[in-house]
């Protein structure tokens, strides 16, 4: 992928962000518009749910994350118990992993607490943008058939 293409996906997420969409969302339209062509409806509704960490309790995993593996689930997870989901949950550890190095933490309250307000990351816009390039990285890494 060129880096205007990697470009223009990070800024289509901070846009999102900007227009009310929840990370989990963003990230799901964003980086999973360009990979997996429209997302559905129905798709941007399951990832509501992840938004501030689970149900805005901030509690559980920043919903950055939790979109992006919803991307990942949708390029290489599987139809049925009987087929090899090796693929999915190497891209899925991958990803956790990047991220976390990206970050620093997981969880949204300790990104809240920790990453998010420091000097250049003012909003979770920030972050998004970071994540969904995070996630590219991870994605074009990997050799996927397009």
């Amino acid at each position: 992928m060129d880096e205007s293409t990697k470009q223009t996906i990070i800024q289509k997420a901070g846009d999102l962000m900007d227009a009310g969409y929840h990370c989990s969302e963003a990230i799901l339209l964003a980086v999973g518009g360009h990979y997996l062509g429209e997302v559905s409806p129905q798709a941007v509704r399951l990832s509501t749910p992840f938004a501030g960490g689970v149900g805005s309790t901030r509690l559980e995993l920043c919903s950055a994350l939790t979109g992006g593996l919803m991307v990942i689930g949708g390029l290489t997870g599987r139809e049925s118990a009987d087929i090899n989901d090796d693929r999915c949950q190497e891209l899925a550890a991958a990803y956790r992993a990047e991220f976390l190095q990206a970050f620093g933490w997981l969880k949204c309250q300790d990104l809240k607490d920790h990453w998010i307000g420091t000097a250049g990351q003012e909003s979770c816009r920030v972050l998004v943008e970071r994540a969904a390039g995070v996630l590219v990285g991870v994605i074009e890494a990997t050799k996927l058939d397009n």
